[in-house]
């Protein structure tokens, strides 16, 4: 992949506007049955870049 074709792939994955989190945790919470602040936080966490841990093959 060249440099603007990574450039375009980090471009087109943007976070979700802070409304659209909004909206998303006011559903999940009336469906679960938790607080809005409850779902808002979930949803940030699972937004959140995960750490990978590459092993080396001992092969």
């Amino acid at each position: 992949m060249g440099k603007k074709a990574k450039q375009k792939a980090k471009q087109a994955v943007e976070a979700p506007s802070e409304g659209d989190l909004e909206r998303e945790a006011a559903y999940y919470a009336r469906k679960v049955g938790i607080t809005r602040d409850e779902a808002l936080t979930i949803i940030r966490e699972a937004h959140q870049p995960k750490l990978f841990i590459v092993h080396k093959d001992k092969a």
